[in-house]
């Protein structure tokens, strides 16, 4: 492999801090949408050298009242790391997003799988947009 290919992001390794999962046994079994929120935060170390991508995911908020098959929440963290110094650590977080995602696409569909439920397949997203939504808001807060 050319290395002026290689990424200076490293994906180190995820851990799945939260997971609750409460089944609705009321579900009337109707084909329902995903209905799900993510929401990204980031950690980075002072050095610029390590960055903690979290990514908070509720899927099926209040199945109960709302007819839905299951409530599901998730916390991972994605642990990545630089191979070189770089000052604008910035600009891979949505990089580091895109890489972490599909393992908790993953983690959806086995656990809803062994859950006795329909496997969910989480839809693939457009991380660019959801960072632009993140920070939209933080500049809103400030």
């Amino acid at each position: 492999m050319e290395k002026n290919i290689k990424s200076s992001l490293t994906f180190q390794n995820y851990v799945v801090d939260y997971l609750e999962f409460k089944n609705n046994v009321e579900f009337n079994g109707e084909e329902v949408k995903v209905d799900f929120e993510i929401a990204p935060d980031f950690e980075i170390n002072e050095d610029k050298t390590e960055m903690i991508v979290i990514l908070n995911l509720v899927i099926f908020r209040d199945a109960e009242n709302l007819n839905l098959p299951f409530e599901m929440s998730l916390r991972v963290f994605g642990v990545f790391s630089m191979n070189v110094e770089d000052e604008n650590i910035e600009r891979y977080k949505r990089n580091a997003v895109a890489i972490l995602y599909p393992y908790i696409r993953a983690i959806v569909t086995n656990y809803t799988a062994n859950a006795n439920v329909n496997p969910l397949m989480l839809p693939t997203i457009n991380v660019n947009k959801l960072i632009d939504i993140k920070e939209e808001n933080k500049k809103k807060q400030n």
